[in-house]
């Protein structure tokens, strides 16, 4: 029987050709459903730890951080009931200072890289140069903000040399993200508007920066998630606790990251600091949720009237 077999396969070679694609077409979609299997079970594990996490943090420090008398009231050294309402004008007003300065000048950076700057070694070494600043750690910066803006031009620990210190460490995210998004747009987009006799000015302004909001936006929320998170750098700039919300861009303050770092570390003397920790753990944590919300929201809103205006 098997010379048969092997006979009729020699006088009929196509036989084992078609057998072979089907073997193949087979262990390929196997090894298809195997890998997506993997990439599925690893996904649900990360999306299983984010939640756990989550939850973890607003089962201990949900009510207080919901609690009008916490989140509006001020912290207290000795004794229990504080709140963290200097900390939380502390973290905004950080916040709006720093992207007051690195929004203009890291956007603008990134648009003149993307549509001005020549292919060559200079463009090259910058973006070699943004790409690394972006990993330094924050103490790092923390430290030469420190020297420089603190001691050596007498900002002291104020909001203007937390916010020069955290631009140092945005600027590279924000012109990064700006680049790619404006890259991004269609060069069929500026051809027409150039063709229609707009100048290169206006092509920028009114077609291509409106088609790259949505990229820049991201860059942009991702900048106010890392400085509200912030702490390490802040601890050598800002300050890390304060009984009065700062007013003046040279007053002390306490962003929540720091101070959380502050109490879980010092914090020893207030009687209820766990519940302190917690509660303004829980409080940054709803934030930052929120702001990666209006990031979704506004990049939502800039595709919609992209594609209605177009």
């Amino acid at each position: 029987m098997n010379e048969e077999l092997a006979a009729a396969v020699n006088t009929n070679p196509t036989l084992m050709e078609k057998r072979a694609p089907r073997s193949r077409v087979k262990r390929a979609l196997l090894m298809d459903r195997l890998a997506t299997l993997v990439i599925f079970a690893f996904s649900m594990l990360a999306v299983i730890v984010v939640i756990f996490i989550i939850g973890t943090i607003l089962k201990t420090g949900l009510l207080t951080a919901l609690d009008p008398a916490f989140f509006a009231g001020k912290p207290q050294a000795l004794r229990s009931g504080g709140g963290i309402g200097p900390m939380i004008v502390s973290s905004f007003y950080l916040t709006l200072l720093t992207l007051l300065i690195s929004l203009p000048v890291g956007v603008g950076a990134g648009v003149y890289m993307a549509e001005y700057a020549k292919k060559g070694r200079l463009a090259s070494l910058l973006r070699f140069g943004a790409d690394t600043l972006s990993t330094v750690p924050s103490i790092v910066f923390g430290i030469f903000g420190m020297v420089l803006f603190v001691i050596r031009f007498g900002l002291g620990y104020s909001m203007l040399a937390g916010a020069l210190t955290l631009t140092l460490i945005n600027l590279p995210t924000i012109l990064r993200t700006t680049e790619e998004a404006v890259r991004s747009v269609p060069d069929s987009y500026r051809e027409a508007s150039l063709g229609l006799g707009a100048s290169r000015w206006q092509t920028i302004k009114n077609l291509v920066l409106p088609s790259a909001m949505s990229g820049i936006t991201t860059g942009a929320i991702l900048s106010i998630g890392r400085i509200i998170g912030e702490s390490a750098a802040l601890v050598y700039t800002v300050g890390i606790f304060v009984r009065y919300a700062p007013v003046s861009p040279l007053d002390p303050g306490a962003p929540m990251a720091a101070n959380i770092w502050h109490i879980y570390t010092e914090g020893a003397l207030v009687k209820d600091w766990l519940r302190v920790a917690n509660g303004e753990t829980a409080f940054l944590l709803l934030l930052i949720l929120a702001l990666n919300l209006l990031a979704r929201l506004v990049s939502w809103y800039y595709e919609k009237k992209l594609g209605v205006t177009g």
